[in-house]
Order: C-alpha cells, then structure tokens, then sequence
C-alpha cells in the first residue's frame, strides 16, 4: 500500500529498530509529508481513501481504536501522514490498521450464490496469514445472508459450501449426507454462532505470527466418521489425511 509514498515505503521495509525514531524525526515527518502529498493516486488503494483505513489493534493500549485515520488525523487537526505518525508511535509498530468491508449489492451476491454455475467456498487465505484471517468467511455466509438478512435459506447456504463444490471438483463420497459417503460433519445451530474478531496467534514456526479467531460456537465437527471438535473442545483425533498429487 506504501509503495506509492517513498518515505513510508523505506519505513515499514526498514529495521525495526529505526522505525520509532525515524517517525519522531522531523525531516523524516517532512519528506513524508511531501511523499505523501505527491504520491500517483489509485482508486484501489485504500492510502487514497483513509476514510476507510480502520485504527484496530495497538500493542501498547494507547488507542484510540475502531475509527479511521482520516477521523484521527482530523480530530488531532493533524497532516494524514502526521496522524499515521502519532499513532504508531503512541501504539507500537505491531499495531494494526485494517481496511473497512468492501460494500457489496447483497441482491447481486444472492443471485450469485443461487447461480448453479458459480462456485463459492474458496479463498487464499493460506497466502496472507498476517493480512487476515480467512477462517470465518464461510461463517458470515450463515450469520449475515441466512439469519440476520434472511437473503438465503440454509439448505442454500449449506448446499452451495458442500454439495455444489464437491460435485464440480470431482469428489463423489462426499458433499451429501447419504449411504456410503465419506461422513464430514459440521453440527451448530444458527443462534449459537458468531464471527468472532481477528486476534494474533504466535504458533508458527520459528516464532512468528498469524491471524486467526476465537471458537465461532460449533458444536461438533466430525471427519471420516470421527468427532475432531465436540462440546466446545477439540478432541485430538486427527482422522484426515493429506491429498498428494498421484
């Protein structure tokens, strides 16, 4: 997102080490200013648009938190590049920016989903394990177009993360509740889940970090036949087995 802002550019890919004290650094503030100023504009960056560029998570507590740089930096009457300045300082360079929810035409969304031809329940999230946490999405599907819009029935909703995908790719044991399909099992009750928020989780290899969320209230999850998650608790069993290319 910074590329367009030399100063800022040179920031975040720099050590951390230099990072608080070059935002304190007035001729840094300047030429930061100036970058930020001449930068080539974008309709598909968010740095053009920091209305929608979310204050959401600070390492020190500073805050302030869950309102856009754009209301911060005019709030402390200050330059964009300014107020980015002073809340990282004040909050830490592990803090977090996020951007605001695309707005979608929820019609076209339906109609999309209802569409035999489209498949859904694919995503990259493996690729951006610190830019967001795709575990989740699929959730949304239920809690926001089936029980709180009520823009899907949930046979829909089900159908279209399950039997739809499992028939395009190929995968005839499953995607079915039925005699002699392989039995994977998801087991809740629309009143129970909840998208939970987005939190740090610092179990990668070699110390670093990724995002995920809390538990969204599923009951049970059941591959191959075998409980995985069960009242609240994961049970150890770890019935699946990787795909290989043969």
């Amino acid at each position: 997102m910074f590329q367009r802002v030399p100063a800022w550019n040179e920031l975040v890919n720099g050590p951390d080490e230099a990072k608080l004290p070059t935002l304190a650094d007035p001729t840094w503030r300047d030429r930061a200013r100036a970058d930020w100023d001449a930068r080539t504009r974008s309709t598909l960056s968010r740095i053009d648009r920091p209305h929608e560029m979310l204050l959401a998570i600070s390492e020190t507590g500073a805050g302030p938190l869950d309102c856009s740089l754009a209301d911060y930096a005019a709030q402390r009457g200050l330059h964009i590049s300014d107020a980015l300045a002073e809340w990282v300082l004040a909050n830490g360079i592990h803090s977090i920016m996020v951007g605001t929810p695309e707005q979608l035409a929820e019609g076209d969304v339906v109609t999309a989903l209802r569409e035999p031809r489209t498949i859904s329940n694919i995503n990259d999230s493996g690729a951006h394990l610190q830019l967001f946490s795709g575990a989740g999405e699929h959730l949304y599907l239920f809690t926001h177009y089936v029980r709180d819009r009520q823009l899907l029935g949930i046979e829909e909703a089900v159908h279209v993360l399950t039997g739809r995908t499992a028939a395009f790719f190929g995968f005839a044991d499953r995607g079915i509740v039925a005699p002699g399909r392989v039995g994977d099992l998801a087991v809740f009750a629309l009143d129970e889940i909840e998208l939970r928020q987005e939190e740090r989780r610092y179990d990668v290899p070699h110390g670093t970090w990724r995002f995920t969320r809390p538990p969204a209230g599923i009951r049970t999850t059941v591959v191959a036949g075998t409980p995985t998650w069960l009242d609240g608790g994961d049970t150890g069993a770890r019935p699946g087995g990787f795909l290989r290319p043969g």
